[in-house]
């Protein structure tokens, strides 16, 4: 995982020479990434309960994957409970497409969410030694390059959300 967040993060600068935006599914998209880490999932008995993920979206395939593949990173590293889940489903209004993952892991403190996507950043709790403080930092840049945005709220202790808004086109069908 820390090998593809290197390369990524050296693809980062540039994103826009190595990018192509067409129509995806987002249930497809998902599916893609939780095959990718199927084993580790079944292994710790996490439970992945997927709703309403029927939405079409325009963005470039292998960078979406690599922001969900972050997010779900995150939320199976932060697990700390004894029933495991990760809920995730998509939802849409007038303006937007928006993807929503939730675990019930450990948390963010209030504190620490403004900073969740600096460089860097791990956190206030020393405990977390698996955090390098590039997954969300990488997300939220390549979201901006994307026109995307990402959202993270979280409750500590209770479970963190976060949320990736795709914006549509005023000039396609509705």
């Amino acid at each position: 995982m820390y090998v593809d967040q290197i390369l990524y993060y050296a693809r980062s600068e540039n994103p826009e020479k190595d990018y192509f935006i067409k129509e995806l599914n987002l249930s497809d998209v998902v599916h893609k990434v939780l095959l990718k880490y199927r084993t580790y999932l079944l292994d710790e008995k996490m439970s992945v309960q997927v709703n309403n993920l029927e939405k079409i979206v325009y963005t470039d395939e292998k960078w979406l994957i690599f922001i969900i593949s972050q997010t779900i990173q995150n939320a199976m590293k932060y697990m700390n409970k004894k029933e495991k889940k990760i809920e995730i489903e998509a939802s849409e209004n007038k303006d937007n497409v928006i993807l929503s993952i939730k675990d019930n892991g450990c948390g963010i403190k209030s504190s620490d969410l403004v900073r969740v996507f600096e460089k860097g950043f791990t956190g206030g709790d020393r405990t977390k030694s698996k955090s390098t403080g590039i997954g969300l930092y990488l997300a939220k840049k390549i979201c901006n390059k994307l026109g995307l945005e990402i959202k993270v709220d979280s409750v500590e202790h209770s479970y963190t959300k976060v949320e990736i808004v795709f914006p549509k086109s005023k000039f396609l069908k509705q």
